[in-house]
């Protein structure tokens, strides 16, 4: 069975590796070459210190196989790091995470949008995205050699 929740402290160790595994398979995309160990990703840590971050943990049989951070930018909702372990994907299981990301943001009722940036050169998450229901909106940010694309959904 599939579980979406908001992560508390208490399962913050656990996750971390996923963050790791995410964090090297970002490293194919963007080149940065990211060492193992300590936490050295500020954004991990923040998201459960500042205030309009919420982070997910993606459970299956109990077992954490992703996570989900998002950001309230006060125009929308915004997806920063989304992960599901390799094992788990093309299973539904990352579409499911989704949705219930949607319906926590659409129960807050302050935005009526959720966005998700996505390395150009990253095929695979723009193709997952879109078949989420989410949509190019031809937006582009450069951050330093690479280009991101964002992809908006409404609730």
């Amino acid at each position: 069975m599939i579980v979406v929740m908001t992560a508390s402290e208490d399962i913050k160790d656990e996750l971390w590796p996923l963050y790791q595994e995410y964090a090297n398979e970002l490293s194919s995309y963007d080149g940065e070459k990211r060492s193992g160990g300590s936490r050295h990703y500020p954004c991990f840590d923040a998201c459960w210190k500042e205030e309009k971050c919420t982070p997910f943990v993606i459970l299956y049989d109990n077992e954490p196989i992703g996570f989900c951070f998002i950001r309230d930018s006060g125009l929308s909702f915004s997806i920063d790091e989304f992960y599901i372990r390799p094992l788990h994907r093309r299973r539904g299981f990352g579409k499911f995470a989704v949705d219930k990301v949607r319906e926590h943001c659409r129960a807050l009722g302050r935005h009526d949008t959720i966005t998700a940036n996505v390395y150009v050169n990253n095929e695979p998450a723009v193709e997952f995205w879109k078949s989420a229901g989410f949509r190019d909106t031809g937006g582009r940010t450069r951050i330093k050699d690479l280009r991101l694309i964002e992809m908006e959904s409404e609730f």
